[in-house]
């Protein structure tokens, strides 16, 4: 009876010792009551501390089961699951079904769960899996879609309402870096709301987290701004907060640079923070200013990853790039595809420096996608031979498209991983399964 389902959660949770005192025959028929109710939660809490699963009848268990995973309640799905013996387990057929239904209403997570539990890995036909992406793109929940890409093997595609919505809801909870990525993945027009992008900057200075937020704004199509500057300005200076003064120049149409005085100039290019100094570097016409910080900015720029903020400092303020800063941000550069600052390098050293031949391969990749003039000479800056198979294979894998075949050189060489990959099993092989569908160790 519901009294002593309450009785029995609260000396679960509040007094187990109570719990253990209890007579045997009455938490056994309290369990049966529990089961065949789906009481699921309160009958785990209880055998915790007295092993009451184990005295019920298997196949009201196995009924209990099944009932959990057509409803997919997946936390009591699992706990019941893990009692069962093999042969009274749900066919795999049913745990396909099930989180298929699981998948339309993007629950990646108790997917999952039930593929820790089960060892059954889902097959899911594409409709259900395009359908949980747009699903999990208008919740923002952007590293669930990356798990359902790679449990189905289907390419991400979303329709531009479920971006839409997604990016509101990372703007309205703060998420700031997954907004960013979210809208270079749809590059589709939102138009928001000025009270939606008043109320992410309001809390974005509270937190702290102006620049992330202006970054991701930015990323937006067409880039939302707002007015309001004066404000928000006066708050960061009686606050000394200086660093984050420059994304105010992204976020609001009424940014006056004139209201950057040369103190503030000085205390930005002191403060500290790579875009901060950056900004500076990239705005201020203190030339003289400029010169005398171009060292620490140098050091900064190379210390933080800052391509440009190294570059700035070399052109506007005079400092010598060194073959080894150039080496130690080539790597990063080859690998964003980042043209700009292989032109820069090779500009200013008289041999550049050697780089790790699969970042090369990658950046001749990317290059060959979308600016194909530039492969032949980029190839021979970087003093490598241009080895598309390669290349592409590893674009592929970046990219997130695994299925790609693993690269060749010519017909015969195998590229080192790609040979190793080529041993691996096929996931999907029959022959890696156990008896009752579980994958073997």
């Amino acid at each position: 009876m519901r009294a002593y389902r309450n009785l029995l959660k609260q000396l679960s949770e509040d007094a187990p010792e109570k719990l253990t005192r209890l007579p045997a025959e009455f938490l056994a028929a309290q369990s049966r009551w529990l089961l065949e109710r789906d009481e699921i939660y309160v009958l785990e809490q209880v055998n915790k501390y007295v092993p009451v699963l184990a005295g019920l009848p298997m196949e009201a268990v196995a009924r209990a089961t099944g009932r959990a995973l057509e409803r997919g309640v997946v936390d009591d799905f699992c706990f019941l699951y893990a009692h069962l013996p093999p042969a009274g387990r749900p066919a795999r057929d049913r745990i396909d079904r099930a989180c298929a239904r699981l998948a339309r209403r993007g629950n990646a997570g108790g997917i999952e769960q039930i593929i820790a539990a089960t060892g059954v890995r889902p097959v899911l036909d594409e409709e259900t899996v395009l359908r949980s992406y747009n699903v999990l793109v208008a919740a923002g929940r952007l590293g669930a879609v990356d798990y359902m890409r790679q449990l189905s093997g289907v390419p991400v595609r979303f329709d531009a309402d479920a971006a839409a919505t997604g990016i509101r809801a990372l703007l309205a909870s703060g998420r700031h870096g997954a907004l960013r990525k979210l809208a270079r993945l749809a590059d589709v027009e939102v138009r928001l709301d000025t009270r939606e992008i008043h109320r992410a900057v309001a809390e974005a200075v509270t937190d702290g987290t102006l620049h992330d937020l202006a970054a991701a704004l930015a990323c937006l199509r067409p880039p939302p701004r707002i007015e309001g500057f004066t404000s928000v300005f006066r708050r960061l200076v009686s606050e000394e907060r200086f660093a984050e003064l420059p994304a105010l120049f992204t976020v609001f149409t009424d940014a006056d640079r004139e209201s950057l005085d040369a103190p503030m100039w000085r205390r930005l290019l002191t403060s500290g923070s790579a875009p901060a100094v950056r900004f500076a570097f990239e705005c201020c016409d203190d030339a003289d200013l400029l010169a005398q910080q171009a060292v620490d900015a140098y050091a900064l720029g190379v210390s933080s990853g800052d391509r440009v903020l190294v570059g700035l400092a070399c052109e506007r303020g005079g400092v010598p790039l060194r073959t080894e800063d150039a080496r130690v941000l080539l790597g990063a550069a080859l690998e964003d595809g980042d043209a700009w600052w292989l032109d820069f390098v090779a500009a200013r050293l008289t041999a550049l420096p050697a780089v790790d031949p699969d970042r090369a391969q990658l950046y001749l990749a990317q290059q060959a996608a979308t600016r194909p003039q530039r492969v032949r000479r980029d190839a021979e800056t970087l003093g490598v031979p241009w080895i598309p198979e390669v290349g592409e294979w590893l674009l592929a894998l970046t990219e997130g498209r695994h299925e790609v075949a693993p690269a060749s050189v010519g017909d015969t060489v195998a590229h080192p991983v790609a040979a190793l990959v080529a041993q691996l099993p096929d996931p999907g092989d029959p022959a890696d399964l156990t008896a009752d569908g579980a994958r073997a160790s």
